[in-house]
């Protein structure tokens, strides 16, 4: 089994491939290191970030590999992953007016690929290297197994400390005529049903801490709590054949993206067939 990371050369491929390294390594699968050939990067930088990511592979003993691949990109990539049993692909997105308009990241997910897809935001560089806590909003009890084991993966290799935060998308009217009872009521009734994943990552020994949000503005309630906390890793989930995440509508995840405080990843799950 692969764990590939697509590399252009630049800080935002080689932090993603640093997170693909992580991920790597505590499965003891293959990191494969891949190119496609074009005319807007440049060879001897690609082969640099590649070789920085082997030698910081060579201090955790997880095996690499080089693989470049020339024609279309994503074409190529999609051939690639056919003939390659893949856990995951993790792949870098970088600012621009609209983050995933005609890039690789956004080409990827709108496919319905054999691997897992991780698109990864980089808003610190060297939180890749040190990561303390991670945050995965969902909203209510919505977590699916494939988000959960790709969460609890990385926690795991960073040694780091979790939380999830449940959002309950509620009116103001409802906001206003609910009382402190009925919400700790709600609460507790999300909590039993997240305990299976609660469980699982006590077995783990990964710390793990439940919050909730009652707003109507998920999007501005989840940069508030990222504003006020210590996080170094957000987890967002992504959902095939569509343009962006399916937590959240196309402009608040671009707003999102624009404006996340930590380093984020967007998570999109294999096909199913």
């Amino acid at each position: 089994m692969k764990v590939i990371a697509a590399m252009n050369g630049l800080v935002s491929s080689d932090a993603a491939a640093l997170y693909a390294l992580r991920y790597a390594a505590l499965f003891d699968y293959t990191l494969c290191l891949l190119h496609v050939e074009n005319h807007a990067d440049r060879r001897e930088e690609v082969e640099m970030s590649m070789a920085s990511v082997e030698e910081a592979a060579s201090h955790c003993g997880a095996k690499t590999e080089r693989v470049f691949l020339t024609g279309k990109p994503v074409a190529a990539i999609r051939k690639y992953l056919a003939a390659t049993r893949t856990d995951t692909l993790f792949c870098g997105t970088r600012m621009r007016r609209h983050f995933f308009e005609n890039s690789l990241s956004e080409k990827l997910s709108r496919l319905s690929l054999p691997a897992n897809l991780a698109v990864v935001r980089v808003a610190h560089l060297n939180a890749v290297f040190v990561t303390e806590n991670i945050l995965l909003p969902i909203r209510e009890d919505r977590l699916s197994a494939q988000k959960f084991a790709f969460f609890s993966s990385l926690a795991k290799a960073f040694a780091a400390a979790t939380e999830i935060y449940s959002l309950h998308p509620t009116g103001r009217r409802k906001l206003a005529a609910m009382d402190t009872h009925a919400a700790r009521i709600l609460f507790q009734k999300i909590n039993t049903r997240l305990s299976h994943y609660s469980n699982t990552l006590k077995l783990l020994n990964i710390p793990l801490t439940i919050k909730h949000s009652l707003t109507g503005e998920e999007v501005d309630q989840i940069l508030h709590h990222l504003a006020r906390h210590d996080f170094q890793l957000m987890i967002i989930g992504g959902r095939r054949l569509s343009s962006f995440s399916g937590f959240f509508q196309e402009k608040p995840m671009e707003r999102l993206f624009w404006h996340t405080p930590v380093n984020t990843i967007a998570f999109y799950a294999r096909d199913k067939k």
